[in-house]
């Protein structure tokens, strides 16, 4: 079985969608594509037609660059909403060493029974196991009586969840694992320092901004702050009487994020929208894009005081609004030198807006080996043939307890 796998992130904006295949433990990127967001505001379903022909739009022409057909898909959920709850749980050990299915029916006991009613397991992070009482860096191939767990259970609210998994589904495409978006950015911007500190992950997005706090390579606990790059657009669009079009392009193309890194007899021309022609200069535009993305990045660094009691050692950045010019310069003025802006540099996928995607492949496949499991997004005997949208997948079974079925069992197991 080749090791293919797809991750679909759906924002505001666009729907990120990347295939990479996994070959000696190394992440090649074989095709990634844009397409863009219809039905879809901050992050959530509101027009599930529109969202699934988006979907549909962009999975035929990742279809037609490879060649193959993408059957299976992980997926992320807006971290809006969603919960952190400490837990804990032990049982018997009943085989001669410990294994896979051992650890798989200690999240089981851990966590059933602990979730809201309007809230569905994304998944459980865990922190420490025990065997026998004593703490051990891993329990499988050892041997006791008792195996024990300290996690960290994610929960999202049941209708954020449900809405992603049916457009989903509604394109034609089994969902084979979900997580929060927070996880993907971390498994893709993660690092040793990052894998032994208390550190956060701040994601710039296009109407939204997700801040994240890990502590030795696990998440805490993330909030979601209701302002992006949208609101930089509007901002400018307002400001000038146009379009929230040009604004965006004033933005991404001419735009500095500090008045001290600009070029004062640059201009750029635009049209209003009384159609009159506007000669705008780079002090007046960095103003405005810079006293936006100060408030932003001052709301960040409060928020993550909120979110936890310890210190942070150090900050990364991700999203597209880090690719303004002089965007470090801001940064560093406002939270210090302590920050890492990342940069994604993976061959066949280098631009920031990919991050979270990429990460979900990669926490996907990390996953799978704590599991002792293995899929892939393509049938291996019939990889040219078409997706049948009409094919339901799941027959008895929930979407979402097939998917959880599929790595911790279920409760009738």
């Amino acid at each position: 079985m080749k090791k293919i796998y797809t991750a679909i992130d759906i924002g505001s904006d666009t729907i990120k969608i990347v295939v990479g295949e996994y070959f000696k433990d190394k992440l090649n990127i074989l095709t990634i594509h844009e397409e863009k967001s219809k039905g879809i505001r901050k992050g959530l379903i509101v027009d599930p037609n529109l969202a699934i022909n988006s979907i549909k739009d962009g999975i035929k022409e990742v279809n037609n660059n490879l060649g193959i057909n993408i059957k299976r898909v992980i997926v992320g959920v807006p971290s809006y909403n969603s919960k952190f709850m400490f837990v804990t749980g032990e049982i018997n050990v009943t085989e001669e060493v410990i294994t896979t299915d051992s650890i798989n029916n200690l999240i089981k006991v851990s966590v059933y029974s602990k979730v809201d009613n309007d809230y569905e397991l994304i998944t459980v992070i865990p922190l420490t196991f025990t065997l026998d009482g004593e703490k051990v860096e891993t329990a499988i191939g050892k041997s006791g009586k008792k195996l024990g767990l300290k996690g960290i259970m994610i929960t999202a609210p049941k209708k954020n969840v449900y809405s992603v998994l049916s457009v989903i589904e509604g394109a034609g495409l089994e969902v084979v694992d979900i997580t929060v978006s927070a996880l993907g950015d971390y498994f893709e911007v993660r690092n040793d320092n990052l894998d032994k500190s208390t550190a956060a992950i701040i994601n710039l997005g296009h109407e939204t901004t997700t801040v994240s706090v890990f502590n030795r390579g696990k998440l805490m606990n993330t909030e979601t702050i209701q302002l992006g790059g949208i609101n930089i657009d509007k901002d400018l669009a307002y400001m000038f009487n146009i379009s929230i079009f040009d604004a965006r392009e004033i933005k991404e193309k001419f735009a500095s994020s500090h008045k001290r890194f600009i070029a004062l007899n640059d201009v750029y021309e635009v049209k209003n929208t009384a159609g009159e022609v506007m000669r705008l200069n780079q002090i007046e535009v960095t103003e405005i894009v810079m006293d936006r993305l100060a408030e932003l990045l001052k709301l960040a660094q409060k928020q993550i005081l909120l979110l936890t009691k310890q210190e942070i050692s150090y900050i990364v950045i991700t999203g597209g609004l880090t690719e303004i010019r002089a965007f470090k310069n801001l940064v560093y003025e406002i939270l210090g030198k302590d920050v890492i802006i990342y940069t994604e540099d993976t061959l066949g996928a280098r631009n920031n807006k990919y991050i979270t995607s990429i990460g979900t492949i990669k926490y996907f496949v990390d996953k799978l080996k704590v599991r002792g499991r293995e899929y892939s997004s393509i049938d291996e005997q019939d990889e040219e043939l078409l997706i049948n949208p009409n094919n339901k997948s799941i027959k008895g079974k929930t979407s979402i307890t097939k998917i959880f079925g599929n790595f911790i069992g279920t409760k009738e197991d």
